[in-house]
């Protein structure tokens, strides 16, 4: 409680947009206050309607909407795909842990980038905002990859875009990782692989 009514001080100070700092303040009393394992349980509990012990695509998708994020089914399966070590579509707890401290480590890059309070990160800060959680991309690879998630030609990327373009990166990251075995930096398909991989990304 404290911590918001410094920001809201912050609002008035120097002029922050207060529909950023409204998001902002949700989603950071959402996800930080989960720091707390039990915390964290019981948001797992609710966001597990059925009760099945295991989050499902279309429950993640719903929790994630109730934080402000507009996230696809296909993005949300994307993100469960990372942690799923099961294949079943789903994640128990200890995955969804996992799942929440990614989101965490994003979450924080891109505000951390987003240095004019805008809600939103230019192509320069999404280039240091990957590159802070490890992706390094060359100039024609991150410009395929921005141009993927703005579809529009905003020229600006949002914190749900960030996120799901970082869950891109971390599935295909370890899609790479399972041809390249001797870890060299370069791998060799068949049509069939490239089919495997490109699904795994989907």
């Amino acid at each position: 409680g404290t911590l918001i009514v410094r920001l809201l001080f912050v609002v008035c100070r120097v002029g922050i947009s207060s529909l950023w700092l409204s998001s902002f303040c949700f989603r950071f009393c959402l996800f930080c206050r989960m720091g707390d394992p039990n915390e964290l349980r019981r948001w797992f509990q609710m966001v597990d309607r059925d009760g099945s012990g295991e989050v499902s695509v279309l429950e993640l998708q719903s929790a994630l909407k109730s934080a402000g994020w507009d996230f696809s089914p296909n993005a949300c399966a994307l993100l469960i795909r990372i942690y799923d070590h099961s294949r079943r579509g789903c994640v128990g707890f200890e995955d969804f842990s996992h799942m929440h401290q990614f989101i965490l480590s994003v979450q924080s890059s891109f505000f951390q980038f987003d240095r004019d309070r805008s809600g939103a990160l230019d192509r320069a800060e999404v280039r240091e905002a990957l590159a802070l959680n490890g992706f390094r991309l060359d100039d024609v690879a991150f410009e395929a990859l921005f141009l993927a998630f703005d579809p529009g030609h905003a020229q600006i990327i949002s914190i749900d875009g960030f996120i799901q373009m970082a869950s891109f990166l971390t599935a295909a990251s370890n899609t790479f990782r399972t041809f390249d075995t001797k870890g060299s930096g370069r791998i060799t398909l068949d049509m069939n692989q490239f089919f495997y991989a490109c699904s795994a990304l989907r």
